[in-house]
């Protein structure tokens, strides 16, 4: 494992891509699309407050691109992505490493004081969820046993990107907790879980000497299988929803999104080359954020 004093004046890491590529922002879509399908069942019920959305919104996108930053600094920390850090300031875009954390504390300070706004407008349980939510965002990457390195990232992926989000953004609204929004969150939860475990698949001979993701643990085989059922549950839940008359009927426009589930899968393919492994976790967000508007826009229409 690769050992990093990089706080040591003469061993100071920075990284090579701009500081915006640090945020990851393809895989924002993560919190904007649930945000955005929970405040648009909000309108079909009838109300909506737009400062409220924004600040849902921003609030949302500040914990995932802190979670984001801890992820890249404790991977090259623990010796992982040593490729997207330099020494040389020359060719250095973005901060340096030991700066990252700093940069993720102050954006969850933001985020804290948004969601204490909230929790004054709408309900108290904004807090211990919103809590909840950054302490796992940032055990997902940080400690002894991190979360993703323990074959529980799809998990924490699906439960805080899917559920949590989504319900979230339609209680702030001023709505009770109910099974409507519960079942519209379940199809962003198979999708962020398919995009965490499209991820690990691609990198278990790499990950299988220091970590036990969930791919590395089931096998590539049944980890391929497992990642049928969770590109093809978000559109069965889909239909369902809109045949059980929850979401309107034009929530179907979501199978537009297919095909890029389709390319996904094919990445993985029986004798597929590197190359095309590789590009599978590019499809993989590009699924998410396909799937994920196309259903947004469904509803709000």
């Amino acid at each position: 494992m690769l050992q990093l004093a990089v706080h040591n004046k003469k061993n100071v890491y920075y990284y090579r891509a701009s500081s915006l590529q640090l945020f990851r922002p393809i895989t924002l879509t993560g919190s904007i699309t649930p945000i955005l399908s929970g405040t648009g069942l909000a309108v079909i019920q009838g109300s909506f407050r737009i400062n409220i959305f924004v600040v849902m919104l921003a609030a949302s996108l500040l914990v995932q691109s802190a979670t984001n930053l801890f992820n890249d600094f404790y991977d090259f920390r623990y010796g992982q992505d040593h490729d997207k850090w330099t020494a040389d300031v020359s060719e250095a875009h973005g901060p340096a490493h030991h700066i990252v954390p700093y940069i993720a504390v102050t954006m969850l300070g933001f985020a804290v004081l948004l969601g204490i706004w909230l929790a004054m407008q709408s309900t108290f349980w904004i807090i211990p969820v919103g809590v909840a939510s950054i302490i796992f965002g940032y055990l997902y990457s940080a400690g002894p046993h991190p979360l993703c390195g323990v074959g529980l990232g799809e998990t924490v992926a699906f439960t805080f990107l899917g559920p949590v989000v989504t319900i979230l953004s339609y209680v702030v609204q001023g709505y009770s907790l109910d099974l409507t929004i519960t079942a519209v969150s379940l199809p962003f939860a198979f999708v962020i879980a398919s995009m965490i475990l499209t991820n690990n698949i691609r990198d278990i001979k790499k990950d299988h000497t220091f970590r036990n993701t969930l791919a590395t643990l089931l096998g590539r085989k049944y980890a391929i299988h497992l990642l049928n059922i969770l590109l093809t549950l978000p559109y069965l839940t889909v239909l369902v929803l809109i045949m059980a008359d929850t979401v309107p009927s034009s929530s179907g426009i979501v199978l537009l999104a297919l095909p890029a589930a389709i390319r996904l899968r094919w990445s993985f393919r029986k004798g597929s080359p590197r190359a095309d492994e590789l590009s599978g976790m590019k499809w993989a967000a590009w699924h998410h954020w396909a799937f994920g508007l196309l259903f947004a826009l469904g509803i709000w229409l």
